[in-house]
């Protein structure tokens, strides 16, 4: 993720762990809360995954949020539906909203402070 967003010349978070994407300045949802004065999340804002984690371990582009329990996302290292832990590419999933546990909002704010050598 941070390769494709330094390519097209957008400031990436710092370090290389999936956390590092949700600070302060970005979230917009924090598991399930809308953020007071922050839009609501919108195509191609990040979403952040805990699993079983206390912080993000995985993240993907929210590709359709909606009104419904369910969003759509594109995520790499995915098995595409299939029951698969080590995951094969990239693929668009339905989730359900409450598994994401924080979305940032990249769309609108695309820096992330110190851009990475």
């Amino acid at each position: 993720m941070s390769a494709g967003f330094r390519a097209c010349g957008v400031p990436t978070a710092y370090f290389g762990r999936a956390r590092s994407w949700f600070d302060k300045a970005h979230v917009v949802l924090d598991h399930g809360r809308q953020v007071a004065s922050q839009p609501a999340p919108q195509p191609y804002d990040l979403a952040g995954y805990e699993w079983g984690q206390p912080n993000v371990s995985h993240v993907g582009f929210l590709d359709l949020w909606g009104s419904t329990a369910m969003c759509q996302t594109i995520e790499g290292n995915t098995g595409g539906g299939k029951q698969s832990r080590d995951g094969d590419g990239v693929y668009k999933n339905w989730r359900l909203k409450r598994q994401v546990a924080y979305v940032a909002n990249v769309v609108d704010k695309p820096g992330y402070g110190r851009k990475r050598d």
